[in-house]
């Protein structure tokens, strides 16, 4: 008879985890790493967040996340706040840095709590940390456009770098994001200014690209200005997201040359459908994520991310520019197709490929974030195209089941694992990323199974949970052995 399953925290030290980039004098990260971002706390939350509108005993460990957010933070003497990457590592390690995309998210995670609880230090919260980034962390650089707001990838005092330009996760998307959540619960017209400032960036930055009569805008990778990266973490789309927001929440912003939110978005669109690549019935892309060649559904890393953006185009344009609306419409649908026809020449009883593949696993690498446009765009289409929408739906159907025949059942919970041995708790390529789309899509067709799931997975995260200052605060890799 097999011995019961053992489940320890991996003990993973800096030699193991940054080989590459770490010397032997640097000290190391004495035990498990415990992070604040979305491979840690704001990622657990972020999940259990949406699993605690079906199950609500989940409450208190995204709210145990959160209030160990609030314990770990630094302040300064005006009540500024900030978090480092890793709570746990000591003065001289890589780990100690702080990660600006990384501080985002935890921001836009106490908008989230304090949405759904009206929790007073959530909304402080909200308040010192968009303060440190725009007062301590922020790049200013004078331009004949006015002020340009930007932020580098980590904060280096000093810094004079032009900083961050194309992607959401690891772009300006990111910051336009979080200080349009952060004005959502405390309007502040310094936020206006900086969001204004962004844009300013973003116009001097990005490239006019004229071809074959159409004048498109792209933004190039930082350190080649010769890709022009598409994906939503890395490239266009995680720019024109957030533009369509901007468009929305200050319909009236405007520079001086007449750029505006809404019409930068579109000129970037129309990059996109100049570089897309048929594929079947849709569409794929190059560059999703570094890599001119690429089978990724994610909206990270992949048609996801872009077929999000084109939805956001046609919804942005169908008042004022109907033909341009319908344009957009065709791409979205050319990411959605590609999707199913991806999804569905794979039968539901075959598990994805551990550790994750092409297909990956997370919300950023493939199966778990497909979910997220695919939902959107079947709502979207549901009454003109019913057919459509019904493929969409078993498509996503299919991907839940695959995710649960790929998972590995431990002690009554379950786990996707990382490799033979651990599994990463990350929201982006990892065990949170399956419970947030579990949970979505469960809610989506109304099935109690894919729920079932989620919650199991969640289990996984619940019994981790390391109990400090109050809250909770997650390792980055679980060891298990059987």
């Amino acid at each position: 008879m097999k011995n019961p399953t053992r489940v320890w925290i991996v003990l993973l030290g800096a030699a193991m985890v940054l080989a590459a980039s770490v010397s032997m004098s640097v000290p190391p990260e004495d035990g498990p790493m415990f992070l604040t971002d979305t491979h840690g706390a704001s990622g657990v939350a972020h999940a259990l967040l949406e699993l605690s509108t079906v199950y609500p005993e989940y409450d208190r460990y995204w709210k145990g996340a959160l209030d160990w957010l609030i314990s770990v933070a630094e302040r300064d003497e005006r009540g500024r706040m900030t978090w480092r990457f890793s709570a746990s590592a000591p003065e001289g390690h890589p780990n100690r840095r702080i990660n600006l995309p990384g501080v985002c998210h935890i921001i836009r995670m106490f908008v989230e709590g304090y949405r759904r609880t009206g929790d007073e230090r959530y909304k402080e919260a909200t308040i010192a940390g968009v303060r440190w980034l725009t007062e301590v962390a922020m790049l200013k650089r004078k331009t004949r456009l006015g002020l340009g707001c930007g932020w580098s990838h980590s904060y280096r005092p000093g810094d004079t770098s032009l900083g961050l330009l194309a992607g959401h996760s690891h772009g300006l998307g990111n910051f336009i994001s979080t200080m349009i959540e952060a004005y959502s619960i405390e309007p502040d017209k310094r936020l206006e200014t900086v969001l204004k400032g962004i844009l300013i960036n973003l116009r001097l930055r990005g490239k006019t690209i004229v071809r074959d009569g159409k004048v498109m805008f792209a933004f190039p990778k930082r350190n080649n200005d010769r890709i022009f990266e598409t994906g939503y973490c890395y490239g266009q789309a995680g720019i024109a997201v957030p533009l369509y927001d901007l468009a929305r929440e200050f319909p009236d912003m405007k520079l001086s040359d007449g750029t505006t939110p809404l019409s930068m978005a579109n000129a970037n669109l129309r990059y996109l459908m100049d570089v897309a690549v048929r594929y079947g019935d849709g569409y794929v892309w190059p560059y999703m994520r570094h890599e001119k060649r690429s089978m990724n559904i994610g909206y990270g890393s992949g048609t996801g991310g872009i077929g999000w953006a084109f939805l956001k185009g046609f919804e942005a344009n169908a008042g004022s520019d109907p033909a341009f609306a319908e344009e957009c419409m065709r791409y979205a649908r050319g990411a959605a197709e590609f999707a199913v026809e991806l999804i569905m020449r794979i039968p539901e009883t075959e598990p994805f490929p551990q550790p994750g593949g092409a297909a990956g696993f997370g919300v950023c690498g493939g199966s778990s974030g497909g979910c997220h446009f695919l939902m959107l765009f079947a709502s979207k289409i549901r009454e003109k195209d019913p057919e459509f929408a019904r493929r969409i739906d078993a498509a996503i159907e299919r991907i839940g089941k695959r995710l649960i025949v790929t998972a590995r059942d431990t002690r009554g919970t379950l786990v996707w694992m990382r490799d033979e041995r651990t599994v990463n708790m990350a929201l982006d390529y990892g065990q949170t990323g399956v419970v947030l789309a579990l949970t979505k899509i469960g809610r989506y067709l109304k099935n109690r199974e894919f729920l079932e799931a989620a919650r199991k997975g969640a289990d996984f995260a619940a019994k981790q949970a390391v109990p400090e200052n109050g809250g909770y605060k997650f390792p980055l890799r679980v060891a298990i052995f059987d």
